[in-house]
């Protein structure tokens, strides 16, 4: 067999004729993935495998559930913080057999990786020396692809913000503008943010457009990114298909992003349906807004995703303005807090969250960890104490009203 050192001096076609020739070497089955774990080569020899390696060949990209367990025992992490190849042991809960590992890098970059699955007969130090210079030969291509990449992203990220920024005020003339950058519109579409723990960099919004992919519930046109903001315009596969939709990524999305790369999200928000795309620059004005409601009421607004489901919140940072301007106390209020300090009571936590799950005794009672009977007592008992019935609409808004802006300023003193 040629020493390592040679092994891969000639030029490869492609990464395909690389991943053939490393899986000829050590006699084993291997894959290479971008960063973002999608598939971009694998050995066509047949050798043995394994669930894992099956699943992320017909799926062409590595399963959640496995890059989750990776991470989870600090797999990744050694990974990409070694210059050299690890080997991995079994994972069989999510059917992943011993491998050879390699983090393809360009200084700190990560731009691949390389899996090669050890079934044992891999010969210790040769097999680590001949990875490092596949991973070496395959820097070169990932570097090219990222490259041209690169370009396309910036040229629709300059066109994307076009339509957020409401540059261009004729709808032709995007779509012709569209057609020249072979950019395909959705017939309607929503525009999303995400909003991060950390501020985000190229790497991360790879990662991020990689989630998005494997989420079949919505097809995403384009992204970009604002400080810890990722930004994207969605539309729903399929045209019957309802808002639910939207809100079962972001949930989707929220929880797995989290799980697969450690990214928290810590706001999300969606606009309406849009079918003009000169209504861009209004979406995202809606989407923003959805934001804002739900920094300042995040309990009230936990379920709220749609700029349209905000209802009457929408109006709040106008109706905390006029406030502010004619400072008023709510009498329901005040009788409901002093009772409670008087008597040890909780009738505005109570009340609170009566109108917060709309007035829906078990949801409420579940929340308050009480029974549906102690709830009853606890809403007979502020209405005597208020003196007024709880069907009463106009009583009930004014309350609702001033305990929400009594929970912005309390969120406000928590963030000073």
């Amino acid at each position: 067999m040629t020493g390592p050192d040679t092994s891969f001096e000639r030029s490869f076609d492609s990464l395909e004729s690389l991943a053939d020739a490393l899986s000829e070497m050590v006699q084993s089955q291997l894959t290479i993935e971008d960063a973002n774990h999608n598939v971009i080569a694998y050995s066509s020899h047949q050798y043995e495998s394994d669930p894992a390696r099956i699943a992320t060949i017909v799926g062409r990209r590595v399963p959640d559930t496995v890059i989750a367990g990776l991470r989870k025992k600090g797999v990744m992490h050694l990974l990409e913080t070694s210059s050299q190849a690890v080997r991995i042991p079994a994972l069989m809960e999510v059917g992943l057999g011993p491998r050879l590992a390699i983090c393809i890098k360009n200084q700190d970059m990560i731009l691949g990786y390389i899996w090669v699955v050890d079934s044992g007969s891999l010969n210790e130090d040769h097999a680590e020396a001949l990875l490092a210079k596949a991973a070496e030969a395959a820097k070169f291509y990932l570097l090219k692809q990222r490259s041209r990449k690169t370009k396309l992203e910036k040229t629709h990220d300059e066109f994307f913000w076009k339509l957020l920024t409401g540059y261009t005020s004729s709808e032709s003339v995007i779509k012709q503008d569209a057609e020249k950058l072979s950019i395909v519109l959705p017939d309607s579409y929503y525009v999303i943010i995400f909003a991060f723990h950390k501020p985000l960099n190229a790497e991360t919004l790879n990662k991020i457009r990689s989630m998005i992919a494997s989420l079949s519930q919505v097809r995403l046109s384009f992204l970009s990114s604002d400080g810890n903001q990722a930004i994207g315009l969605f539309s729903l596969t399929s045209p019957h298909a309802s808002k639910k939709l939207i809100s079962a990524f972001i949930e989707s999305f929220t929880r797995k992003i989290e799980e697969n790369y450690e990214l928290i999200v810590t706001l999300a928000g969606c606009s309406a349906a849009f079918k003009r795309y000169t209504s861009a620059v209004i979406a995202y004005k809606e989407v923003n807004a959805v934001l804002t409601i739900k920094r300042m009421l995040p309990y009230h607004t936990r379920n709220i995703w749609h700029y349209d489901d905000l209802g009457f919140l929408m109006h709040l940072p106008l109706i905390i303005e006029h406030k502010k301007t004619n400072d008023y106390p709510n009498p329901y209020v005040a009788l409901l807090r002093e009772h409670d300090q008087e008597h040890k009571s909780d009738f505005i936590r109570t009340i609170s969250v009566y109108l917060s799950c709309n007035c829906n005794p078990k949801q409420s009672a579940s929340m308050l960890h009480i029974h549906v009977n102690t709830l009853n007592y606890r809403l007979n008992r502020i209405s005597e104490i208020t003196g007024h019935h709880l069907k009463d609409m106009n009583y009930l808004l004014s309350l609702y009203l001033d305990l929400l802006i009594e929970e912005n300023d309390l969120m406000n003193q928590i963030l000073e």
